[in-house]
């Protein structure tokens, strides 16, 4: 009697089901979702097999925290949730396409919990699995390297950009042809003369004051010119002298800094002493 009771509710529940299908009803928790997409026409059915992915990509990502799991449960447990994963995508680029929303755009499509690892997401506590682990550590670590080399850069273009705004034209050399001496510094042009020259400079009278002498400079220029043509023949001659591979220069010493305040201070007193007649 039981059977045919079983039977008869087995036959009315398939005509019910029937009935709801004819009617457009269709009962997503006990359908079997499609696995191609695309045989989807309707946006309202997209929508709701992607709620069914979300709704079990949850219950899954709950249960992978079970601290009674053994490992190769957890491997198998994050197999389906990646799998849901991609399908969840599948799902809601057809649903872009039937003129749904843009999920992707959305921080709504975004599963807490999981961590990417060269392609590939770990939920739970498949994040301490055997190797995965080392791995998470090590691309860390490159992420930490990563960002410490990108803040690196930027304060080095942030210093850059400081110093590019306190070095102005004379710094690159556009300004070298300006006269450096006019007449509204002559004034103290001649106090720092006469700072230097001392009892010497004794008049009253108006000294015209030049810029820059070109022959003087052209004077300096040459003078230097032969400097270095003297030490390198020098320098080439003790080396024809010399049958060793490693040779080593003897030149002078270099003059001190006094020395060179020295050579500096006379060359000054000598070319006022030229423009002023003395």
């Amino acid at each position: 009697m039981s059977r045919n009771s079983d039977k008869a509710n087995t036959v009315l529940f398939r005509y019910q089901e029937q009935q709801a299908e004819a009617n457009g009803y269709i009962d997503y928790n006990s359908t079997q979702r499609p696995r191609a997409v695309q045989k989807v026409s309707t946006l309202k059915d997209a929508e709701a097999w992607r709620k069914q992915v979300l709704t079990e990509i949850n219950q899954k990502v709950t249960k992978i925290q079970d601290v009674s799991l053994s490992d190769y449960q957890l491997r198998d447990l994050n197999d389906e949730i990646n799998k849901l994963m991609r399908e969840r995508v599948a799902w809601e680029y057809r649903i872009k396409e039937l003129g749904g929303a843009d999920y992707k755009m959305s921080s709504n499509s975004k599963i807490a919990g999981g961590v990417v690892i060269r392609g590939y997401r770990y939920f739970g506590r498949a994040k301490e699995l055997p190797g995965v682990k080392e791995l998470l550590e090590k691309q860390q670590m490159e992420q930490r390297e990563k960002q410490q080399m990108k803040n690196k850069m930027k304060n080095n273009a942030q210093r850059l950009k400081e110093l590019e705004q306190r070095v102005g034209l004379e710094y690159y050399g556009y300004r070298d042809e300006e006269p450096r001496i006019n007449a509204d510094n002559s004034k103290k042009v001649l106090r720092h003369a006469k700072d230097i020259l001392g009892d010497l400079l004794q008049t009253d009278q108006e000294v015209e004051i030049h810029a820059d002498d070109d022959d003087e400079c052209k004077a300096d220029t040459d003078a230097l010119l032969r400097y270095e043509r003297k030490i390198t023949r020098q320098r080439l001659k003790q080396k024809k002298q010399c049958n060793s591979p490693e040779f080593t220069l003897d030149s002078e010493e270099p003059p001190t800094l006094q020395q060179m305040e020295k050579i500096i201070v006379d060359r000054r007193r000598l070319q006022l002493e030229q423009r002023l007649n003395l």
